[in-house]
């Protein structure tokens, strides 16, 4: 009887703990989505920065923007979820919002440097006030998890295009984080290392 109890136990603990990863709301899947098309956008304008400018800050970022890109990707695969029009060209996107978003930020970020950098800024700070978004309304473990590394990335990146305006003489104000929020990140140091690769 014992070991009857001890093996439904296990099942069931099993069974509860394959539930909490792998299930996933209409909600969670919509924000995955929108994530993956919102990391793409942050890749393929920094790399178009990068190409113009020829600057450092860009070359950095871009390149983890395409890491973010992987995990997302990583994350659906193991969820089954179909990225939904994803693709890997330059400037293309499945999401009307996101689109519309990119090609503002190539038309602003094309006047001059600096005005690619306020650009910049300005996204990864609408990039995070989603991401917290998303993660306030994800019970997925796995899910919550990637929010929380994303948003990490996402304030290191805020915190380099804030520090490349102020050597360029501007100080750079938020219109999507409240002054306490950005406050903070800016206060904080960078996250070192990569947070996905954390046990």
């Amino acid at each position: 009887m014992k070991t009857l109890l001890s093996v439904l136990t296990a099942l069931l603990f099993m069974l509860c703990t394959a539930v909490s990863y792998s299930q996933y709301t209409n909600e969670e899947k919509a924000g995955l989505l929108f994530t993956l098309q919102e990391e793409k956008a942050a890749f393929d304008f920094y790399t178009e920065m990068f190409n113009k400018y020829n600057k450092k800050v860009f070359e950095n970022i871009m390149s983890a923007e395409k890491t973010h890109q992987d995990h997302v990707l990583n994350l659906l695969s193991e969820l089954n979820i179909d990225p939904d029009g994803y693709t890997q060209s330059a400037g293309e996107f499945s999401n009307k919002e996101v689109k519309d978003i990119y090609e503002l930020l190539m038309k602003t970020g094309a006047f001059s440097y600096t005005d690619a950098l306020i650009a910049s800024a300005r996204y990864e700070e609408k990039d995070i006030s989603d991401l917290r978004k998303f993660y306030s309304k994800a019970e997925n473990e796995k899910i919550r998890s990637l929010y929380e590394c994303l948003d990490r990335a996402s304030q290191n990146h805020l915190r380099a295009f804030v520090k490349n305006l102020k050597r360029e003489g501007i100080d750079f104000n938020p219109s999507i984080l409240s002054a306490n929020e950005f406050d903070l990140i800016i206060s904080n140091n960078d996250q070192t290392g990569d947070c996905f690769q954390k046990k």
